[in-house]
């Protein structure tokens, strides 16, 4: 299906603009902010619009263009809060939205007012187009996924589930294209890591640091976190991911994937990846797509300006993300079990969440899977897992299926992008109305199907 009218090509990048141009760096957020300029955009068009706020500033948007009602709504989700830029670190104003060298600069250019700015005008050009639509799209532009969504998805899911109600939802973390063994894929996430940050601590009686020991908890806790090697803990190919690396191998022959099948039933993640056909470089990316890891990203232990005393406790901090199917206390065990039982593990701050998986048999996701086809030269999609969380994790527990898919093509030789939360994020200028128009087409298709 194509846009009725080109001029949304040129729109999709004004509204990004502006979106960018809203400064929603979270803490505080200010989303309400976006959420009104949405509204204002959309209402015109006949466009049920709502603007819910959890708190003051943290607006929500919930947008409903309605169809006839014959089948359930698609969703269309995502943020508006962005992450801290120090604009002393960037070539351009982080909140200028300023066009240089073929890219559209800007917090949140990717990460993710780029589908927001898609999704709006999308609902604009759906509004005109005059298609009978047997389902209402629903877009829900929310406040605080960056710091885990309690004022924003998750509010509305605790506080306000009848305005979530929908067959399923389209969301960030895929949509990326990957060339292996000269063939392309599309990502479509259908899952995503939990989250289960730990802390370790060692501990040991304390004394004049003229008096070293070997079992002092300094040591104690060095020596345990040793044993940690690089975080990778235990291998596992959750369904998404066997299915994804048996798409990309049978790209190459039925024999490839078959070979592929049989080592991972062996849990030889690392070969199977080989066999599949990723050189060195997508091995190191995907790899993290088959384990719990463990990264230690804090240590704590005496004071500087005692430092001839040895300290009685010493602590770590570790950043654990989970496969779907790890448990609270699985996960704990497992770190125990390799650091040994001279420290003593515990979730920090209760900050556990637990991994996600929709399935891919799913209508949306073979909708999905002919429009990139139809599109993009014959392509395949891969279903995916998302190595961080997004707002997918208060919908799916819901039984609301969630697929990560913001559309981009490959850039072309030279150009690269700066991603989500990095400094200088930036989006090739090109790949926003490839968006849109995907994305047009996705749920133009799903909406005329019963």
């Amino acid at each position: 299906m194509e846009l009725p009218n080109g001029h949304y090509r040129q729109q999709v990048v004004d509204v990004l603009r502006d979106l960018v141009r809203i400064d929603t760096t979270n803490p505080p957020g200010n989303e309400t902010a976006c959420a009104r300029y949405l509204a204002d955009l959309l209402l015109p068009a006949g466009i049920d619009v709502r603007v819910v706020e959890s708190a003051p500033g943290r607006g929500n948007l919930v947008a409903r263009l309605r169809g006839s009602g014959e089948a359930r709504p698609i969703m269309l989700m995502g943020h508006t809060d962005v992450v801290a830029a120090n604009p002393e670190e960037w070539l351009h104003p982080p909140f200028a939205a300023e066009i240089h060298d073929g890219y559209l600069w800007g917090r949140g250019a990717t990460d993710m007012k780029q589908m927001i700015a898609a999704c709006s005008v999308l609902m604009l050009a759906l509004a005109a187009s005059g298609l009978p639509l047997k389902r209402d799209v629903l877009l829900v532009a929310s406040a605080d996924e960056e710091h885990g969504g309690r004022m924003g998805m998750g509010w509305l899911a605790r506080n306000m589930p009848e305005l979530l109600e929908a067959e399923c939802a389209i969301n960030e973390g895929g949509g990326g294209a990957t060339a292996v063994g000269g063939h392309l894929f599309y990502t479509c996430q259908t899952a995503e890591k939990g989250l289960c940050r730990i802390v370790v601590t060692a501990r040991s009686e304390g004394r004049h640091a003229s008096q070293p020991r070997r079992d002092i908890a300094t040591l104690k806790l060095a020596r345990s976190l040793s044993r940690l090697g690089d975080g990778y803990l235990l291998p596992r190919a959750i369904p998404t991911m066997r299915e994804a690396l048996r798409t990309i191998a049978s790209a190459q022959s039925s024999y490839a994937a078959q070979r592929v099948s049989a080592i991972l039933e062996q849990g030889r993640v690392d070969e199977a990846m080989v066999a599949a056909g990723l050189d060195a470089e997508g091995v190191r990316r995907m790899r993290p797509l088959f384990y719990d890891t463990a990264a230690v990203t804090g240590l704590m232990a005496g004071d500087p300006e005692s430092i001839n005393v040895i300290p009685a406790s010493a602590l770590a901090y570790i950043d654990g993300r989970i496969l779907p199917g790890q448990t609270r206390q699985g996960f704990i065990d497992l770190v125990q079990s390799h650091l040994g039982n001279d420290v003593q593990v515990e979730v920090f701050r209760d900050q556990f969440s637990a991994g996600l998986e929709s399935p891919s048999d799913e209508p949306v996701f073979r909708v999905i899977e002919e429009v990139v086809a139809d599109r993009c030269d014959g392509a395949a999609v891969i279903p995916w897992q998302c190595a961080g969380s997004t707002d997918a994790k208060h919908l799916i527990p819901r039984g609301l299926p969630v697929f990560g898919f913001i559309p981009s093509r490959p850039l072309p030789p030279g150009m690269s992008e700066a991603g989500a939360h990095a400094n200088n994020e930036r989006i090739w200028l090109e790949n926003v109305p490839f968006a849109l128009e995907t994305l047009y087409d996705i749920v133009a298709r799903f909406c005329l199907r019963a």
